[in-house]
């Protein structure tokens, strides 16, 4: 199908389910129904917690479940290929946290399989201690306690320790696919090795300057790097992975102001990304947009049309106050169900009382 063929399926789909709401008729439901357990889910200790969990899923009819496996140093499962990287609760009690989390989730009532993707938070805390140099830098020289540089990730020690994790757990859990969070670019990335990477990638002898002589972080080649960089790193973890039969999935920054557009300055450029990956998941965190971000309906519509499921949206349950309402749950989902979206996530569990998850049952069960 042509991009102008696309584009009137997506204006006949969004105007039928347009009529379908007015009707009263029910939304179609997404074909893809995942419910992410972030670190403090895979790691609870509360008696019963997972299978209370697994009937939760199994109320909302649930196809996937996202499970935590930490990050490259802060582990929820024993990796002996890096000891010294698991987790407290793990060194405390040698329990495989990510283990017993599949095992409670991956089967539903019925006995059929769901999905399961194992999530890398790519952040980092102890291993910038131990290692200052991998830290990235803002214009002003000072050094991330979270961020690791573009070069670290690109070239160096950062990157090397992440695709070794994927590699690790899709050798060991055989999941439906490994997925990267918190993997992006913004103001740390302007270390004196970032330079050199700059300076290669793009031909420049310098950071594009302000009049005053400050790095002007909006200039498009800076966008640029960080893309074609982020799409070289995320390609390197895609081969780690590849072998063990498992796909590759991402989660992105949602677009500021058109729905049409992504996050370069992030890193993310959709496009580019959708080469390496197998899915990409957009945040669509509404309790932190600001009030340009595009609306729940119009990024779905966009995402849809642009590259069907595999272009997922992510709703998350974060506000400043904490947690977002039920009832702004239950229209963030029944907006993007107007707008055609095909694969929806919800995350986190840890967020979600009885109303949140009875609003999901509404818009995933009917």
């Amino acid at each position: 199908m042509n991009r102008a063929a696309s584009a009137i399926a997506g204006a006949l789909l969004a105007l039928t389910l347009t009529m379908a709401s007015c009707a009263g008729e029910p939304l179609p439901k997404p074909a893809d129904r995942m419910v992410n357990l972030g670190f403090e889910d895979v790691v609870n200790s509360e008696p019963g917690y997972l299978g209370k969990l697994s009937e939760r899923l199994d109320s909302v009819s649930a196809t996937a479940v996202s499970i935590s496996v930490g990050r490259t140093d802060w582990t929820a499962f024993p990796w002996p290929d890096q000891p010294g990287a698991e987790s407290s609760e793990v060194s405390r009690s040698g329990r495989d946290f990510v283990a017993e989390a599949i095992t409670a989730l991956e089967t539903a009532d019925d006995g059929s399989k769901r999905d399961v993707i194992l999530t890398i938070d790519v952040l980092l805390d102890r291993a910038l201690k131990e290692d200052p140099a991998l830290a990235g830098r803002n214009v002003d020289g000072a050094a991330s306690d979270a961020f690791a540089s573009v070069w670290s990730l690109r070239h160096g020690a950062a990157g090397t320790r992440l695709a070794s994790l994927a590699a690790a757990v899709a050798k060991k859990y055989k999941p439906s696919a490994v997925n990267l969070t918190e993997l992006m670019f913004d103001d740390f990335t302007f270390g004196g090795n970032d330079l050199k990477d700059f300076k290669v990638t793009t031909g420049s002898t310098d950071w594009p300057r302000n009049g005053d002589g400050t790095i002007d972080t909006s200039d498009p080649r800076i966008h640029t790097w960080r893309s074609e960089a982020m799409a070289d790193i995320v390609r390197k973890v895609s081969a780690a992975v590849e072998p063990y039969g498992v796909n590759l999935d991402m989660d992105v920054r949602s677009p500021r102001d058109s729905p049409s557009g992504d996050r370069a300055d992030s890193g993310h450029d959709y496009d580019l990304l959708l080469k390496q990956v197998d899915r990409l998941h957009v945040w669509e965190y509404v309790g932190l947009n600001s009030e340009r971000s595009p609306k729940t309906r119009e990024l779905a519509e966009s995402i849809n049309r642009r590259a069907g499921s595999r272009l997922s949206l992510s709703v998350g349950l974060w506000s400043n106050e904490g947690r977002i309402s039920p009832g702004e749950f239950g229209t963030a989902l029944r907006e993007a169900a107007l707008g055609g979206a095909t694969s929806v996530s919800v995350t986190p569990a840890s967020l979600m009382e009885a109303q949140h998850w009875e609003e999901l049952r509404k818009a995933w069960v009917g």
